[in-house]
């Protein structure tokens, strides 16, 4: 009966030892096999009908930094949302705001190129900066940055541009203008930003600012606008908007007898479809705006970017395009620096980018998170946009 009994125990200890065994086998994790290929992705807030130079900008970088192995061994992917709902009408916030709640939520973007409009870019800088991804926007609204501390401007700010405008008319070895009327588009805070800057610099150097109006989006009748203007008799007028309103404002301007010199922003800079509003472009000669870029300029940084351009898209680019080229290389510059994907790392990286040289140079970027650098005055004449000066910050 013993004999029987060990057996059976023993019998039951095999069974018991050849399970743990099995079981043992099932649950081993398996050693994760390295994926082949990883992605840095990249959301870009691009509007599908204006402006759309900022993309293909960063795309040019995005071809040159992948063709060069990436960023820290990852290929750069771009996932693009639109932001303009009607292509007659200007992107929205609305829909900005959309695009970047799901590049963020759905698609896991590392970090945000776009969107070009000021009004757009102060409405997705609070959900950039709640998800800690950096966000570098092609606009130039001084408050773009008051968001957060991951928002960084590329383009000449706002108050800069104002400033530079206002010396350059008041200058006696330029246009010598001691009056000045200005005009916002009505409800945008990229001209309404600017033209304060503007006005600011204009008054504190001894010019007058004459008459100061607004017109709003879809104006195609700008009589009584233009008409207070007139008799005003401003030296200059500065008018920062957009395409198709600015182009049509200054042909009905010479229409009717005004003279005055027209002034821009760098908005003017869509130049394909500025200079495509009207049959003819010869009533916008003698008029100037600012840009952060020149294709004349002859460093080899900027003439890497003005052949690598061309070659991807068939025309020189602008300095829409140079700013979405400048965004992608200093983001991909700050990760490198930053040897990782940690957001904070990244940030402070990008906070303290000094001598950087691309399309544009920035020296460095100042505590207001605007990058400090030079800017172009482009002047129209013959119906076409030449290069102008260069102004030193």
């Amino acid at each position: 009966m013993s004999m029987r009994i060990f057996i059976l125990i023993s019998a039951i200890l095999l069974a018991a030892l050849t399970g743990c065994e099995r079981v043992g086998e099932m649950v081993q994790p398996e050693t994760p096999t390295p994926p082949t290929e990883v992605a840095l992705k990249i959301g870009v807030i691009q509007p599908a009908n204006t402006f759309t130079t900022f993309s293909q900008g960063a795309e040019t970088a995005r071809v040159q930094i992948n063709e060069k192995g990436g960023v820290l061994g990852m290929e750069v992917e771009f996932i693009t949302r639109n932001n303009q709902p009607i292509a007659s009408e200007p992107p929205t916030p609305e829909a900005s705001v959309s695009a970047a709640k799901e590049l963020i939520e759905m698609e896991a973007v590392f970090a945000l190129l776009g969107p070009v409009y000021s009004t757009n870019a102060v409405e997705v800088g609070p959900i950039a900066q709640q998800a800690q991804r950096l966000m570098l926007p092609g606009s130039s609204g001084s408050n773009v940055p008051e968001t957060g501390d991951y928002v960084f401007l590329i383009t000449v700010p706002n108050p800069f541009q104002g400033k530079v405008m206002a010396s350059f008319a008041m200058n006696p070895d330029e246009l010598d203008a001691t009056t000045a009327a200005t005009i916002i588009e009505e409800g945008d805070a990229y001209t309404i930003d600017l033209v304060a800057a503007f006005e600011e610099a204009f008054q504190a150097n001894g010019g007058e600012i004459v008459y100061s109006g607004a017109y709003t989006v879809g104006d195609t009748n700008f009589t009584a606008l233009l008409t207070e203007i007139h008799e005003a008799v401003p030296d200059v007028i500065f008018c920062p908007g957009f395409q198709p309103e600015v182009p049509s404002l200054i042909n009905e301007a010479r229409q009717i007898g005004i003279t005055g010199t027209f002034l821009g922003g760098s908005a003017w800079d869509d130049r394909e479809r500025f200079l495509s509003i009207l049959d003819d472009n010869s009533v916008l000669d003698g008029s100037y705006y600012p840009t952060n870029f020149s294709v004349a300029t002859q460093d080899p940084n900027v003439q890497e970017f003005v052949m690598a351009y061309n070659v991807l898209f068939g025309s020189p680019p602008d300095g829409i395009a140079a700013s979405g080229y400048d965004a992608m290389r200093l983001l991909a510059l700050a990760i490198e620096t930053a040897g990782s994907l940690d957001p904070v790392a990244v940030r402070d990286a990008f906070a303290a980018v000094s001598g950087y040289k691309g399309a544009t140079t920035i020296s460095h970027y100042d505590a207001n998170r605007h990058p400090v650098k030079s800017l172009t005055i482009q002047k129209i004449s013959g119906g076409q946009v030449e290069h102008y000066k260069v102004v030193e910050p």
